[in-house]
């Protein structure tokens, strides 16, 4: 009976010293994908914004518990450069065929989260916090942009066209491309003009057969660490690190940029692809 008085008094006392805080912050992320690559590939840090809403629930003067609803802006910018490989090429009135030659990618790729941190938060003096977490996060809008030059190896007079990007990755469909405001490339095969759409979508040399999901997986995680700086009680300034726990492109459509099988379709490729972040934040609370 002493040990049951003994838990409710120190529980109340608790609850007595917490205070309840709400807040809203906003910022940018410089963020880019880890993972194997192949030759001639390498991501750079892409950059985006993040803002959102925040409740602390603090145990004491010195610590508290925090949990967000956050809009972010993850990507990166993938580029691809190889003199000698076999590409896929999907024409409008011939079917798709291989052909040889230098590829020269660029690609600035954005994925939209919705994400859910939840971190613990510890007072370092008046007007230091430092804190550390976790995040679980669901993908609403990938997307991305970006430019393929290609050039034929063997007929270079008569197959090199530039072709855009125009991705996304959760509602396009096998051999989509840019209908509502139609351009074409011509490009010269065995003698005979065909025509390539200059705009396509994500998964524009795919067959239906072929696209099995999205590039992208739909829930992701994060450990996070960071720390907020208070100008005053109100107004701070926040820098977090996120690492990525989770592989965040689908195997199934994940396919190589250098290689194609013996019947000439894609290779997927079985590997992680994790993403880390810097955020730099302002924010409020009250």
């Amino acid at each position: 009976m002493k040990k049951l008085i003994l838990f409710i008094l120190v529980l109340t006392s608790i609850q007595l010293g917490a205070q309840h805080r709400v807040g809203v912050r906003a910022g940018l992320n410089y963020s880019t994908f880890r993972g194997p690559v192949e030759q001639g590939e390498d991501y750079a840090i892409g950059n985006g914004f993040h803002f959102g809403i925040n409740y602390t629930y603090e145990l004491n003067d010195i610590f508290g518990i925090r949990g967000e609803i956050l809009y972010v802006q993850r990507g990166a910018k993938q580029n691809y450069f190889s003199d000698d490989t076999y590409h896929i090429i999907r024409s409008l009135n011939i079917n798709k065929f291989v052909e040889q030659g230098m590829v020269d990618l660029k690609m600035d790729i954005s994925n939209a989260y919705l994400s859910i941190p939840v971190t613990a938060q510890l007072d370092v003096g008046r007007k230091l916090e430092i804190f550390g977490g976790m995040s679980v996060d669901f993908l609403v809008g990938p997307s991305g942009r970006g430019k393929l030059d290609f050039t034929s190896r063997d007929r270079p007079d008569d197959i090199f066209f530039i072709q855009s990007y125009d991705h996304r990755y959760n509602s396009d469909e096998a051999g989509e491309y840019n209908v509502i405001i139609p351009e074409f490339i011509s490009i010269i095969v065995d003698g005979d003009r065909v025509e390539l759409p200059k705009v396509v979508g994500a998964y524009y040399n795919f067959d239906s057969d072929q696209k099995t999901g999205k590039r992208f997986n739909t829930v992701d995680a994060h450990l996070i660490f960071g720390g907020n700086y208070f100008i005053n009680p109100g107004f701070y300034i926040g820098a977090r690190l996120e690492y990525g726990l989770t592989d965040i492109t689908n195997d199934q459509m994940d396919y190589s940029l250098s290689e194609l099988d013996a019947d000439e379709n894609f290779i997927f490729r079985e590997d992680k692809d994790s993403s880390m972040s810097l955020s730099i934040s302002f924010g409020f609370r009250f």
